[in-house]
């Protein structure tokens, strides 16, 4: 059944036109991820879904009794309002039964000729209140706080205490609550970390009512989606599935488009040249034939395209020497608070490290204190040899507001005209973009200039603080594309799992203060999250189960560790097998750079050094890891 429509939604600001005869029908219980570059129109789309915009042309139709919720800037500044009082608030009309069905109790206590309508109205409400799943309210506000990352202590704190990031979770918090038909979310995952963003796709997953949520998380909108709206252009275009087939199918509509188009010039181009030909020849009459038929044709416009994410030459000033950075025993203290306990890290040059964390746990904090912002309260930093390192903010200081973004590049950097915009254009600024002003641009606008910037200073050593917060999902592919093609040193603090997955060759996670390696991306990291999870839950177990007989406890542990013990023969071999393959491109690139044919193409030559750095340095990973495996068999018995 279709909840709602959007038929041929025309919209424009000035003399912009932002929606074009836009049409969407919703069916219930669809979750549809609406997608697009800033500036394509998803939150104009939503706020004439609300009613807060009405459209220059076309129709919403829903119905009046479809009960629509959206996020809404919390203004709440009553006092004594805590986070608990503003998301039970949501349920209200639960509570206004609940003291009802106590007056109507009451009621029954007294005898009386009333009290058999009385015993109606109550049987009534009673029923209505029981279907709402009213007993359960305070349970729902408390899984719903504890989901989206507040500690029971926080549930009775005033709301005027909070941060701006936790009362937009708080807003959420209370949306989540009311449950209306249809949910309207523009970027929820924003201020959220990994805990809370799985969390909230569970959720989602199982909402009873329809969802269509505008998001840039790639990952949140695999697990959730079950359809996706790309806005493009002004027109929009449905893909089913998840974020995934969207990207693959959409892949394979340009590439059909692209095709049909070249078919169509080539036989644009042959009949012209053929009535040119022989318009005024013995086959005039065929010619005028064949004008007539390309006269007919209806053309195919040019396959339009937004933006192209190619190679980026990312040149560095010096390389540094092996031993990028070591941390010994950092310790951190906020207010009595440890913010960081005991941190050990050590970084090699070309890892990519991202660290991850709950809010709060001291991931800018550990980033401004190797950058030297903060001093740590114990603990030695140590920078390696030739080290040059940059740091990438969310505050953007370094940005001069009266200049243009082109004046912005050429008076920091020592290039051409040409080259800035080369550069400008990989980083998606258009030609008329080139000329705004910088204190003018978007946060997504004023994110990836000040992203360029950082890239050309030619530091070695890349600390990056949310690069891809305020980012549309193309501008996440430029940044991912330029640290996949940078062969320096990175460490970045993210909350977007699916960036951390393309860029990430190692994950630091810290937690209650202190910090563990994983050595993989975040899947992997997940995954060895889950793993160590069920084996709390197997210790738990056990403890509990204390009468257990001994020999039928041994065999349960003797069963744990032969399942760790397949566990890491299985990744051992997998780490092997990828070993040899690196060591067989290892001495292909070998072979290639001690040919001298090689160095007639510069560009081939430098690729195929960076190529064999990346080898070198992956290869002193796997059999750190390797090592690291052999161990762990050893100590489980092997």
């Amino acid at each position: 059944m279709i909840v709602f429509q959007v038929q041929k939604v025309s919209k424009s600001f000035a003399d912009k036109e932002i929606l074009k005869e836009v049409s969407l029908a919703v069916q219930e219980k669809e979750r549809v991820g609406l997608v697009g570059v800033n500036g394509s129109g998803k939150t104009t789309l939503l706020r004439c879904l609300t009613g807060e915009l009405q459209p220059d042309a076309g129709e919403v139709i829903r119905s009046s009794s479809l009960s629509l919720g959206c996020l809404e800037q919390m203004t709440d500044n009553r006092p004594g309002i805590t986070a608990w009082d503003a998301v039970m608030e949501s349920f209200t009309h639960l509570i206004e039964k609940r003291q009802l069905m106590q007056e109507l109790e009451e009621k029954m206590g007294e005898s009386g000729s009333g009290l058999p309508k009385v015993m109606e109205q109550y049987a009534r409400v009673s029923e209505e209140y029981e279907r709402a799943n009213g007993y359960a309210c305070e349970n729902t506000a408390r899984r719903i706080l504890t989901g989206l990352g507040f500690g029971s202590e926080e549930f009775q704190q005033p709301l005027a205490t909070f941060s701006g990031g936790q009362k937009t979770r708080l807003n959420m918090g209370r949306l989540l609550a009311l449950a209306p038909d249809v949910l309207l979310l523009d970027e929820p995952t924003n201020h959220m970390d990994m805990d809370s963003v799985e969390w909230l796709e569970d959720f989602i997953k199982t909402y009873p009512g329809t969802v269509l949520v505008v998001s840039h998380d790639r990952m949140f909108l695999d697990r959730v989606a079950t359809r996706i709206a790309e806005l493009r252009l002004g027109e929009l275009k449905s893909y089913q599935g998840n974020y995934s087939a969207y990207v693959k199918k959409k892949a394979e509509d340009e590439l059909a488009e692209q095709r049909a188009y070249q078919k169509q010039q080539v036989y644009i181009h042959e009949t012209e040249e053929y009535i040119r030909r022989f318009k005024a020849g013995i086959k005039s009459k065929q010619a005028r034939g064949r004008q007539s038929q390309l006269e007919r044709v209806v053309r195919i416009d040019a396959p339009r395209r937004e933006h192209s994410v190619g190679k980026h030459v990312i040149k560095i000033n010096r390389e540094s020497g092996n031993d990028v950075l070591t941390v010994d025993g950092v310790e951190k203290s906020y207010q009595g608070r440890a913010v960081l306990r005991d941190v050990q890290v050590r970084i090699k040059k070309g890892d990519k490290l991202a660290l991850i964390g709950p809010n709060g746990a001291g991931k800018t904090t550990f980033l401004k204190i190797i950058s030297g912002q903060i001093q740590a309260d114990q603990g030695e930093i140590r920078l390696g040899s030739q080290v040059e390192m940059a740091y990438f903010s969310q505050e953007y200081e370094d940005l001069n507001p009266n200049h243009t973004v082109l004046e912005e590049i050429l008076f920091h950097y020592d290039l051409t005209m040409e080259e800035a915009r080369t550069m400008l254009g990989g980083m998606l600024f258009s030609e008329d973009d080139v000329f705004k002003q910088v204190g003018d641009l978007s946060g997504g606008e004023t994110g990836r200039l000040a992203f360029l910037k950082m890239i050309l200073s030619g530091a070695n050593f890349l600390l990056l603080d949310e690069p891809t917060n305020h980012l549309d999902i193309a501008s996440c592919q430029v940044v991912e594309k330029m640290l996949a093609d940078f062969y320096g040193t990175v460490l970045v603090v993210s909350h977007d799992r699916y960036f951390i997955d393309q860029v990430a060759d190692r994950v630091l996670a810290i937690e209650d203060g202190q910090a563990e390696y994983y050595w993989g991306n975040y899947s992997y990291y997940q995954e060895k999250k889950q793993e160590k999870a069920k084996t709390l839950q197997i210790e738990k177990r056990e403890t509990k189960e204390k009468g257990v007989r001994p020999d039928l406890q041994l065999r349960e542990e003797e069963k744990e560790r032969k399942k760790v013990r397949r566990r890491l023969d299985k990744e051992l071999a997998v780490l092997e097998a990828s070993i040899m393959e690196t060591e067989r491109r290892k001495t292909e690139l070998e072979s290639l750079l001690a040919d001298p044919a090689t160095y007639n193409d510069e560009g081939k030559a430098r690729d195929f050094t960076a190529e064999y750095r990346r080898v070198e340095q992956m290869l002193e990973v796997a059999y750190e890891r390797w090592e690291s495996l052999n161990q762990d068999l050893e100590e489980t018995g092997q």
